[in-house]
C-alpha cells in the first residue's frame, strides 16, 4: 500500500471517528437518511474507505 493511499485511509478514518454530534449512536453501518450532513458524510467516507481496501487486496 503506499503512503497516498494510507493517508486517504487515515483522513476517512478521523471522518468516522469524528462522528456526528447529534447522532452519537450512528456508526455508518447502514445508509444515512440523507437529512444530516455529518451523518451523511461519514456514510461517503465508509463507502470511499470500503473502496479504497478492495482495491489493496
Amino acid at each position: 500500500m503506499d503512503v497516498e493511499n494510507l493517508k486517504k485511509q487515515v483522513k476517512l478514518m478521523g471522518v468516522l471517528v469524528a462522528g456526528c454530534k447529534k447522532h452519537p449512536a450512528y456508526r455508518a453501518i447502514r445508509p444515512a437518511t440523507g437529512n444530516c450532513d455529518p451523518c451523511v458524510k461519514m456514510w461517503e467516507a465508509r463507502l470511499d474507505l470500503d473502496d479504497l481496501e478492495k482495491k489493496c487486496y
